[in-house]
């Protein structure tokens, strides 16, 4: 399975344009969480922003060439700023505990 998903990851950027997209869908992350709250309040209120923002990029990553085919670059993007963004936090919370205590 995994290969499967480098496999994607890989056929995902073929030439310049695809690769501003995917920056596109970076930059675009937080809004394009907002939008999915807006329509879906009730089953996104205990989830943060990065955790719809990783879920919707995934989706449009692996379903949007259904619809266009630029807008699976446009949903790694978001897919990367949303895991980016989990990770992110979960490091810098480990990171913190290195931190030399206050005598």
């Amino acid at each position: 399975m995994l290969e499967a998903i480098v496999e994607k990851a890989r056929a995902t950027i073929e030439d310049g344009t695809d690769l501003a997209l995917v920056v596109a869908g970076s930059g675009g992350a937080g809004a394009l969480s907002e939008v999915v709250k807006s329509w879906l309040p009730e089953q996104t209120k205990d989830l943060g922003d990065e955790t719809i923002a990783a879920i919707a990029g995934g989706l449009i990553w692996y379903f949007g060439d259904r619809l266009h085919d630029r807008l699976v670059p446009f949903g790694f993007g978001v897919l990367l700023e949303g895991v980016g963004a989990w990770s992110s936090e979960w490091v810098a919370g480990i990171i913190d505990m290195l931190k030399k205590k206050e005598a």
